[in-house]
This record gives structure tokens, sequence and C-alpha cells, in this order.
């Protein structure tokens, strides 16, 4: 939701049943019903026990033979289907009132879900509407129950005009902003609740949905009445008459503050990693539990000169040194099935085509269970302590040669002295 380039003035709801308006009139009464994620009814307003005239137990044993015998096989499936998927679900049907007589309603089902994403129960609505199914009911709206479910459902809920101009808050937006109907209709006043960071871009993205009619969303934090801000994932779409024109903007606020707390400090905690992963002097990779590599460091390919894509995979061999990659291939593989940490020194090739000596290590990451999940490995570039090494081993080897025929020539002279002093 955000402000619209142009509004034209409605009158300001003034009264309670104004509130309830928001797309036409709701004097239907409401049967409210809760079901638990198996289906099982647990609860039955007052309403809905008198429409029926039976009581909570008899209901949630009984109510498949209120329904029509035409509808009922219809409305069965519909309702195990909407079990199955987790999706809010609307179904009109025949039902028995307590005085026998069969009547239209509309039947909406809102799954309530926990923190694992799974259904914990079901709010289901149901209207009513015969009357609306007459030819002098042709043009309401299908909306009886709007006020209710607005005020149900655990988003800040709102309307506006065609132009963006908000004709409609529910009770939560009060509570969370502490301002009243009266305060927030219209395009400025909820505006100012907006984080300054935020403003222009909610002006953007609102005016190319009003300009459009396509879908509205937006992710952007709005004050509360305790002065704090809140990430909100706000909505809306289109409502449009027989003619295709918008009439109305319906829209939701949602609360994904915690949600975006977590998804931003996992986004920083990403770039210390990413920051650290290319600051270490060390080329950097990280495969998955199959050795299959996915992940390199900056320097890996400033080093190779090679691109993400040549590198995927196994693709590493061919900047292997062709005299050790079947080796280094084996060596990997049997660390693959151990399931031990790697270890291995051959040559890799430069951008520049030159070959460099690396001591390559990599440790399996495993997760609660032990399975390994990923491989998390360095290759550290010794060429010159290899140099070092290899002239260490020639001098010491000069060394040992020159011992050899010191020690020769020695034995020689002494073997020609027991000679002289012989003679």
């Amino acid at each position: 939701m955000a402000t619209s380039a142009s509004a034209t003035p409605v009158p300001t709801p003034g009264t309670s049943a104004d509130r309830s308006l928001p797309f036409g009139p709701a004097t239907a009464t409401v049967l409210l019903g809760i079901a638990d994620a198996t289906g099982a009814l647990v609860f039955a307003s007052p309403q809905l026990v008198q429409f029926t005239g039976l009581n909570l137990g008899q209901l949630s044993a009984e109510w498949v033979e209120l329904v029509h015998a035409q509808d009922r096989d219809r409305t069965a499936t519909q309702w195990q289907q909407a079990q199955a998927s987790g999706q809010t679900y609307q179904i009109e049907f025949r039902l028995r009132r307590h005085d026998g007589q069969y009547r239209w309603v509309r039947s909406t089902g809102y799954p309530q879900l926990n923190g694992q994403n799974q259904v914990q129960q079901w709010i289901i609505s149901t209207v009513d509407i015969e009357e609306l199914r007459g030819p002098e009911a042709a043009d309401s709206k299908p909306w009886a129950d709007f006020s209710f479910l607005a005020e149900l459902i655990p988003q800040l809920v709102w309307t506006t005009d065609p132009t963006g101009y908000h004709t409609y808050f529910n009770q939560r937006w009060t509570d969370y902003t502490g301002y009243t109907l009266a305060d927030s209709i219209g395009d400025e006043m909820w505006n100012n609740l907006l984080h300054p960071d935020d403003r222009q871009r909610a002006r953007q993205v609102w005016g190319h949905s009003l300009a459009t009619g396509e879908f509205y969303e937006i992710e952007y934090r709005f004050k509360s009445r305790q002065g704090d801000y809140r990430w909100f994932l706000g909505q809306a779409l289109p409502v449009r008459n027989e003619a295709g024109e918008i009439v109305k903007w319906f829209g939701t606020c949602t609360d994904i503050h915690d949600q975006k707390m977590q998804q931003l400090a996992l986004r920083k905690r990403e770039q210390d990693f990413m920051t650290l992963a290319n600051a270490i002097p060390q080329l950097a990779w990280m495969a998955d539990e199959t050795g299959s590599l996915f992940w390199y460091n900056d320097r890996w390919f400033r080093f190779t000169g090679t691109t993400h894509e040549q590198m995927m995979g196994w693709g590493w061999q061919s900047v292997q040194h062709p005299d050790y990659v079947e080796q280094v291939t084996a060596g990997w593989k049997q660390a693959l099935r151990n399931g031990e940490k790697w270890e291995d020194t051959f040559p890799l090739r430069r951008h520049d085509g030159e070959f460099r000596w690396f001591l390559s290590r990599a440790l399996p990451v495993r997760d609660e269970e032990g399975r390994i999940v990923r491989w998390c490995g360095t290759n550290t570039d010794i060429t010159e302590q290899k140099q070092l090494q290899d002239q260490l081993e020639r001098a010491y080897s000069d060394l040992e040669a020159k011992v050899m025929f010191r020690t020769l020539d020695l034995e020689r002279e002494v073997q020609e002295l027991r000679q002289r002093l012989g003679e």
C-alpha cells in the first residue's frame, strides 16, 4: 500500500456499520465452526447450532447428512481436496436447516498454520446465500462475510477505491498503528507510518500497480504505536466488475519482521563468509556429499582463469597436471568412500599456463545425524617451499656424494700410506 498520484475524496466512515461495508451489504449471519487438522469439528458458534438444531457432538458426527443428497459427494470431495492441499477453499451447497428446509450456503475454510507451515486447524465461515442466488440479487457481490474475515485473519487488511484512495482498514491496523479509521482514510496519513527509506520505493511500486492493474507486492517497514518499525509484506489484488474495470483494491500487510531479521542475519553471515573466503591466501572450494564441487572462492578463478560453469562438478580436473590427475582423482574418491579427511600435493595450472605446486586438504561436514552433507577444501600454494625442499634435497644429495667421494679418497690415501710404510 502506498500513496496514489491522485485521489477522489470519499466520506469518512463514522460508524461500526460503515466498517463492515468495504464491498457491499453484509447482512447475512455468519455460522462459524472450527475443525482440527484431521477435519473433526471442535467448535460450533451459537448461530451454527441454532441454524442446524444440532449440538457440537451431533454436528461433528453428522454434518455430512445435513448436506443435500445432490451436493453431498461434490462437497465431501472438495473438502477432502482442501485438507490434502492445506489451501483456502470455498464451497457452495444446500444445507438443511433445523426446520428441514434446505438453504444454499457458501462455506469458506481458512487454514491456520503453525511455525512449520503445517495446518493446525481450520476456521470455517458459512453464510446463508439463498437470497443471493435469486434473480432479484443478480447485482449482489459475493462478499457477505468480508467483514468477519477481515477482522479474523492475522493480517492488517485495507481497501482502496480505483485511484488508490484508502477507504477501509481493519481493527488490527488500528491496534498496531494506534491510528483510528478516521485518521487512516485517504492518501497521506498512513504513508507517514512508512520508514523514510521505504517511502519512495513504495510509491513507485504502488503507482505501477494502479497504472497497470498488476498484482501489488512489496516489503517495507511500518511504525507501530510504540514507535518501533517492523517489516511487513504488502500485497494487493484489484477487484473488477463484469466489464473488467477495477472497482476496488483489496490488500493485506503481513508481519514478516522475524523472518526478515533472520534473512538479514543470514545474509550478513553469508557476506562475512564471502569476505573471509575471498580474503584468505588459499584457493577455497566446497563439494556436495558425492564430491561434486559447487562453489569456489574468487581467488580460485583469478588463479586458474576459469569460469564458474567450467569448474562445476568435476571440472577442476581440467586444471590438473596430466601426470597427476589420475592419482589425485583416485585419492579424492577414496576419501569420499571412507568419509575421511583428504590431503594431497600436486601441481595446478595457472591462467598463464605455468604449473604451481599446491598442498590440498578437505574435511567432511556432517549433519546432526552424522551424515556428510558437504566437503570444504583448500589449496595452498607451496611452490616456493617445494622448490626450496628440492634444492635442499639436491644439496643434501650433493653433500652425500661429496662425502662419499672424500671418504673414498681418504681410504685410497690411507691404503697408499700403508703400502709405503710396508716397503
